[in-house]
């Protein structure tokens, strides 16, 4: 516990229980002010508070000394869990990822300049967003019934909107359920197109050019197969 402590207090400049103090004081204040869910002792433990705490706690890290610094601290915290078999550190983790992420889209969205800001309302501003995060079900908030895998985090998140198709790839290479739950976004594809597919090697040659993204054969954690496509990149 010292050793952690004094890694802590290295890296940050910050007393590890004074940090740890206010991550529990904002998470009870989120708790309060958007009725979090806790457990039957009232604690944050595998449920909606803990998974405000990890994500705001990363994204005030990660805000405030960088991506690597909060990486760290946050891993350190998670040291000798296997999250492919934990299930509560594999929430954490997904978690904490969420959080660094969300640090970005703050400064892109306010700067990166502390001092322009009054505590509070960068306080209530990241709360608040950290909520939308939440309630997007982007976090993982019960470890027992969501099955996303941190170790295959990146395309657990892949989105069908950014799926691009090749001329006759919807019944070429997709399966029924494929087709079926592509069948809206082709549609919408084929509209936006005119009716006019890229050929399979039109893509192949922008992915060369790294315009766009070949995602091999894979299986999410809810066990669906999904076979190889083309996407864009994420927006």
């Amino acid at each position: 516990m010292t050793k952690n402590i004094n890694i802590f207090e290295k890296m940050t400049g910050i007393p590890k229980q004074v940090f740890t103090n206010h991550m529990v004081a904002v998470t009870s204040k989120a708790i309060r002010r958007y009725g979090l869910e806790v457990n039957e002792k009232g604690e944050a433990v595998d449920n909606e508070a803990d998974a405000f705490r990890h994500t705001y706690m990363q994204c005030w890290l990660a805000y405030r000394f960088g991506d690597i610094v909060a990486k760290f601290l946050g891993d350190d915290h998670e040291r000798g869990k296997d999250p492919d078999t934990d299930s509560s550190t594999n929430m954490d983790l997904w978690n904490n990822q969420i959080g660094r992420e969300l640090a970005h889209e703050i400064k892109e969205e306010y700067g990166k300049d502390l001092s322009l800001f009054d505590s509070q309302f960068l306080e209530n501003f990241t709360m608040q967003k950290v909520m939308e995060k939440i309630r997007k079900g982007e976090v993982i908030t019960n470890p027992k019934t969501d099955k996303r895998k941190y170790s295959n985090m990146e395309k657990e998140r892949l989105r069908d909107e950014d799926r691009v198709f090749y001329e006759d790839e919807y019944w070429d290479s997709m399966n029924e359920d494929e087709r079926k739950r592509f069948s809206t976004h082709y549609v919408n594809y084929k509209n936006a197109t005119q009716n006019k597919f890229p050929s399979k090697a039109d893509l192949d040659a922008k992915v060369n050019k790294g315009d766009l993204i070949y995602v091999n054969n894979y299986t999410r954690a809810d066990g669906t197969k999904v076979s190889g496509y083309y996407r864009r990149h994420s927006r």
